[in-house]
């Protein structure tokens, strides 16, 4: 899946959400698993699926399978926590997932665009009518 930045978005935005889903990311692995743990998920998933922490803003599906292949069901929790994590950092009031059945890749979609139609919105001067 491409997630790419509507027109009129600079790549210094969707760096900055970059950053906030890989940080999001290795904050879950590591409250949840502690430092040892997470670095050891992260290696797994390397190993699995050969991502890289960079890479899981643009390939959140690989993230997802690889996460799913390694966790099982348990996978979801720790996705949920990913964008709940996210939702935080970016500010963007993404509503709670309550259904077992989401997809992690849609949803890290979703917060992207929201979020970059935000900076959008907040880089342009306020007009004067």
């Amino acid at each position: 899946m491409e997630i790419t930045a509507p027109k009129g978005i600079s790549a210094s935005a969707e760096q900055v959400f970059d950053l906030l889903l890989q940080e999001s990311v290795t904050d879950v692995f590591n409250g949840v698993l502690g430092k040892i743990g997470g670095q050891a998920l992260l290696d797994a998933i390397r190993m699995h699926s050969s991502l890289e922490a960079r890479d899981f803003p643009r390939k959140p599906d690989l993230l997802d399978q690889a996460l799913e292949v390694l966790l099982g069901s348990t996978a979801k929790v720790l996705e949920r926590r990913i964008l709940k994590t996210l939702a935080a950092k970016t500010s963007i009031g993404v509503a709670p997932l309550e259904s077992d059945q989401f997809d992690f890749a849609s949803e890290v979609e979703a917060a992207k665009k929201q979020f970059l139609r935000r900076k959008q919105a907040g880089s342009h001067p306020p007009r004067l009518e």
